[in-house]
């Protein structure tokens, strides 16, 4: 849905639908940021699938 459509939806005019666009999106992006995983500098440790050793196995009688 484009902008002129979203204003005559609302009964708003594009330009008033931009700035609402602009403006909620300034919040988003805080938002986003503050809830962003801080980088501890550790490596995860995760627990390698059984498929691997399956692939591994199997793969080399090619």
């Amino acid at each position: 849905m484009g902008i002129r459509a979203i204003g005559r939806v609302l009964g708003a005019s594009p330009a008033g639908v931009l700035k609402w666009i602009r403006k909620d999106h300034a919040v988003l992006q805080l938002k986003l940021a503050q809830a962003a995983p801080v980088d501890t500098g550790v490596a995860d440790v995760i627990e390698m699938d059984e498929i691997y050793t399956y692939v591994q196995k199997n793969g080399s009688e090619r």
